[in-house]
């Protein structure tokens, strides 16, 4: 345990230094602005510049939040997934790696920091950028009601942490960068094959993505993701224990 906390604070300095830290707050950040703002003045863009173009609706606080889970779901959880695609193949053209190993680190130690460091960068920027969300759309809209509005970003919070484990497993499986990154592509497209099925579809992590704007306009209930949540814990801890048991066999 204090080897692991001992590399993660290593990791995590080393993240502060290299600006993966400052590079996807900011990101996150301004995906968090951008939300609300693009929600609340694109209709008055759009007859600005395509005035043949006519918006029915006025914006609602119901279109920030539409924005913000599309920005975290694609571009957010993309940028992260790139950002932290070589987070062992730079050990591995380093050699840093086999230095740490043969002072005692333990490999599982390795794969956990790697892990954990991820998904606290993720979750730092992630929570700004939900707070940005919020303020902002709050402002615009003050007498608005959103339903079920935390544990609907809970709910995104989650899918990214399953796809940084499916990342993980991918960093450990294949030493270039671009094969984690495909691993992952090739994971989502599994998924929603999947989930296509309607009889399936309510059971897996593509229902909490695609019905998370339903829950917060009241569509949908809480309990109806309690069985999605269950599933993309479980395939996160078998993607961080496959990548474990992996590493612990893999030569270096």
């Amino acid at each position: 345990m204090r080897e692991y906390i001992a590399f993660t604070k290593k990791e995590f300095k080393e993240n502060i230094r290299n600006y993966k830290l400052l590079s996807l707050t900011i990101l996150f950040l301004v995906f968090g602005i951008m939300s609300p703002l693009s929600a609340k003045f694109m209709p008055d863009l759009i007859a600005h510049f395509a005035p043949t173009l006519k918006v029915t609706t006025a914006p609602t606080a119901l279109d920030s939040w539409t924005q913000f889970s599309g920005n975290i779901s694609g571009l957010g959880t993309s940028l992260t997934l790139i950002v932290f695609c070589n987070i062992l193949s730079n050990e591995y053209s380093k050699g840093t790696l086999v230095i740490m190993l043969t002072k005692g680190l333990s490999r599982s130690s390795v794969v956990l920091s790697k892990f954990s460091i991820a998904v606290i960068i993720m979750t730092i920027g992630f929570w700004l950028s939900f707070l940005c969300t919020y303020g902002y759309t709050m402002y615009f809209w003050p007498t608005a009601n959103l339903n079920h509005i935390i544990f609907s970003a809970f709910n995104l919070w989650l899918i990214s942490i399953m796809y940084i484990s499916i990342l993980i497993l991918g960093c450990v499986l294949f030493r270039p960068a671009f094969a984690s990154v495909l691993l992952v592509l090739v994971a989502t497209v599994i998924l929603s094959l999947i989930s296509i099925p309607k009889q399936i579809a309510p059971y897996t992590p593509n229902f909490i993505l695609s019905k998370n704007i339903d829950l917060v306009s009241g569509k949908v209930i809480p309990p109806e993701f309690i069985i999605p949540i269950i599933v993309t814990i479980v395939i996160s801890i078998v993607c961080l224990l496959l990548a474990v048991v992996l590493f612990n066999k893999k030569a270096v």
